[in-house]
């Protein structure tokens, strides 16, 4: 008996215990399974999305909606240096409306600019800025240079890289000191022309930094603050505008808005922009005379705007009317001369003007009147003599410099005929010239006095955006081709289309 219940006893002992250990176990797996996972550990995530991958949707996915987005004041402080996350994406982009501008929240878009996820716009606008179409170019129309030329843009952007202020604009040399709008808008169209966009992978920051810049840097009137008003507030708006072509970025709407109503409120009757000779000289409203150095870069900058507007259906009110006043503005300031037509400063500063014929046979080009009679004698004008080289300027004394001259006719003659002789001839001399007297460190300066008083950022942005001509001239030219971006959702982009967004 005492056998037989010793045995009892053990055994429901040991059933007891095994109830209570698997009790605890199963407690155990029950708060694993429940438990909310540790998010304390600092981990980063890349998402590589293929090309097969993408798919057009008929209907939004309601699971995709982030239900609580973070908070973006959060990362406003944050070096942007230090990350070397990517995301490669892209996505369909609804129509857009267009809408009064109001007054922007500085503080919200500078901290969204260099996160924003936009598709690149190339297709049938800037095939040349894609790398395998920059070679196809290149091959092209360089003239068996392309590789030298290509190799001293690439040199010229690692210098502008490199001497960009910490607040992302550029002054007139690499000294510290204030930032200045137009100097940075050349620096900034210098990279775009490249290719280069805030989803680059060596040269996102820098593009990005610059157009946060001058963003920020436009005042509540519209105007750009920093640097010489009528200088540089076309040159900011320029580059900010194929900044919107490029990347379609939505908070880039309401600056140019405010640029453009800038130009077009402040053009004057004769259809110029204002010069020196009025109080204060340079600054729109103070009076003045027009002065086609300034009128040039409104065409630029106005046609630029136009390729922006009809890319991305966004209406400038009175833009088109502007840039075609603004040539006959040109035109009332060119004379005719027995080696053709040339363009003056103003009516008080007339002689015979390369660079300035140069910017009015460019201006010509970009508003429509390129077969005219008045083109074909400004280009005679500049074709005057023998090709571009070192040293020689046909006239030393102008403001801007050599380097100036070769930027506006180089430009002028491509759109003309890129296949002619007088484009080849001139290619051939200023490539080679630019090629041989670049610094080792990257930039040029111009050879005469007055151009190397511009400064180095001004000369280097104005060489290499000259030795980019083969590839960057559908932005500003081939307007007519242009077609406003449909109603429906965009077809999924080739690979060199596909933003990636390094923050």
């Amino acid at each position: 008996m005492k056998y037989q219940t010793r045995n009892k006893l053990e055994h429901g002992t040991s059933f007891f215990i095994s109830v209570i250990v698997n009790s605890v176990l199963l407690l155990g797996m029950l708060h694993f399974i429940t438990m909310e996972p540790d998010d304390t550990s600092e981990t980063t995530t890349v998402m590589v999305i293929d090309e097969e991958e993408f798919v057009e949707l008929d209907d939004p996915i309601e699971e995709e909606i982030i239900e609580e987005p973070l908070d973006m004041e959060e990362f406003v402080d944050v070096d942007l240096p230090t990350f070397e996350t990517e995301i490669d994406t892209s996505f369909d982009v609804e129509p857009e409306v267009v809408q009064t501008p109001t007054d922007t929240n500085v503080n919200e878009l500078s901290s969204l600019l260099s996160d924003i996820v936009s598709p690149v716009q190339m297709t049938n606008l800037m095939p040349g800025r894609t790398s395998a179409a920059r070679q196809a170019a290149l091959n092209r129309y360089a003239g068996g240079r392309g590789g030298a030329t290509e190799a001293a843009v690439q040199r010229a952007l690692q210098w502008l890289a490199s001497v960009q202020r910490a607040d992302g604009s550029w002054g007139k040399d690499s000294s510290a000191g204030s930032g200045n709008a137009g100097y940075t808008g050349l620096a900034l169209l210098t990279f775009l022309s490249n290719g280069q966009t805030p989803s680059s992978a060596e040269y996102g920051q820098t593009v990005s930094r610059a157009i946060r810049y001058l963003v920020e840097d436009q005042g509540a009137d519209g105007k750009f603050q920093s640097g010489s008003e009528v200088y540089a507030h076309p040159m900011a708006t320029y580059a900010l505008a194929e900044a919107y072509t490029m990347t379609n970025n939505r908070l880039l709407r309401e600056p140019l808005l405010k640029a453009a109503r800038v130009i077009i409120e402040n053009q004057m009757e004769d259809g110029g922009f204002p010069g020196p000779g009025g109080n204060p000289g340079y600054h729109y409203g103070g009076g003045g005379r027009s002065d086609n150095s300034v009128n040039a870069w409104h065409v630029q900058c106005m046609k630029a705007l136009e390729i922006a507007s009809r890319t991305h259906n966004l209406e400038f009110p009175g833009l088109n009317q502007a840039l075609q006043k603004a040539m006959d503005g040109m035109m009332a300031l060119s004379s005719q001369r027995s080696n053709g037509l040339a363009f003056e400063y103003t009516r008080a500063n007339s002689g015979s003007r390369h660079i300035l014929t140069a910017a009015g046979a460019l201006a010509l080009q970009f508003t429509g009147r390129g077969n005219s009679r008045a083109s074909s004698q400004s280009l005679n004008f500049i074709t005057q003599g023998s090709p571009p080289e070192w040293g020689n300027s046909p006239n030393p004394r102008e403001y801007g410099g050599t380097i100036n001259l070769w930027y506006y006719a180089i430009q002028a003659l491509f759109h003309n005929n890129p296949d002619g002789r007088a484009f080849q001839e001139y290619n051939r001399g200023m490539a080679e010239a630019l090629i041989a007297n670049q610094h080792e460190r990257g930039y040029w300066n111009c050879f005469t006095r007055r151009g190397s008083g511009q400064g180095p950022v001004y000369n280097t942005t104005l060489a290499a955006l000259s030795l980019m001509v083969y590839y960057r001239y559908l932005p500003t030219t081939q307007a007519n081709q242009i077609q406003a971006r449909p109603p429906q959702r965009e077809q999924i982009p080739d690979d060199d289309d596909i933003i990636t967004i390094t923050l």
